[in-house]
């Protein structure tokens, strides 16, 4: 299978970031892709912009702008992972990444369960947090073409055992979806994270992330061992690989960590 991460940068103007998206669309599409994952807030993003801004964009976008997305990866028959705020019945949003099918239908979403209060950032002062179910209902794990993708928003990279419940409930591939703010440290911390993720679980990483200045960029694609197959550094652009069930086998037969574990943390 052929996947992309696609690396843009949005503003609140959620037309232009629509009609940027559609063109990353096509681009992964002509490469051969089957899926593609845009980062965090891809329909709208600003640092600044209130609880009630975002709500507000959530109420009165959201709906249209996956309707969109959703006629051309049904035209282009093609998965896509993009994130959105989605409107709730408190005064803030929902950060989520939703998934369009290539039958042009919203199948599913994650909402963003940490919130980045981290760095001097206080994200909770305008989003609504998702909450952990006794179920795990609050994760969303698709399976595309015989692979399973697990989840995942921006800072909830910082919390290996998000990552390590997905894999025990089957996940193939680890999606992270990023706004990862520019920062102290910032680039290394993305870079170390996303491949300790990868190795730990023997999975493969898909991290789509915003480009500098406000964001890091280096969105990725990364194997199972942690080789980075794919990328985009600093500009806007798509990167395609290639993911296979074989390597994923291959690795983790060479690397049986999973079945190594003493301790299972997760029922």
């Amino acid at each position: 299978m052929k996947v992309s991460v696609a690396q843009l940068y949005s503003d609140l103007n959620v037309t232009n970031n629509l009609n940027k998206i559609i063109r990353q669309m096509r681009e992964a599409a002509s490469e051969g892709s089957r899926v593609v994952a845009f980062p965090e807030a891809a329909m709208a993003m600003d640092l600044n912009a209130s609880a009630a801004q975002l709500q507000a964009l959530a109420n009165e976008r959201t709906g249209d702008f996956l309707g969109e997305i959703g006629v051309v990866a049904k035209a282009l028959h093609l998965d896509v992972f993009v994130g959105v705020y989605e409107a709730t019945d408190e005064s803030r949003p929902s950060n989520d990444i939703v998934h369009v099918t290539c039958q042009g239908t919203v199948a599913g979403r994650y909402e963003k369960l940490h919130l980045y209060d981290a760095f001097g950032f206080k994200e909770s002062d305008k989003v609504r947090p998702g909450t952990p179910k006794p179920d795990g209902a609050e994760l969303y794990q698709p399976e595309i073409d015989g692979l399973k993708f697990g989840l995942m928003n921006c800072y909830d990279l910082r919390f290996p055992e998000l990552a390590r419940l997905y894999v025990q409930r089957g996940a193939d591939v680890l999606v992270y979806s990023a706004g990862w703010v520019a920062g102290n440290h910032k680039e290394m911390h993305w870079s170390t994270l996303l491949q300790a993720r990868a190795i730990e679980n023997t999975c493969y990483v898909m991290a789509s992330d915003q480009p500098p200045s406000r964001s890091i960029g280096l969105s990725r694609t990364i194997d199972p061992l942690g080789l980075v197959l794919a990328g985009v550094a600093t500009t806007e652009g798509v990167a395609t690989t290639d993911i296979t069930r074989e390597r994923l086998d291959e690795a983790r037969e060479a690397l049986p960590s999973l079945r190594h574990r003493r301790y299972r943390v997760f029922a």
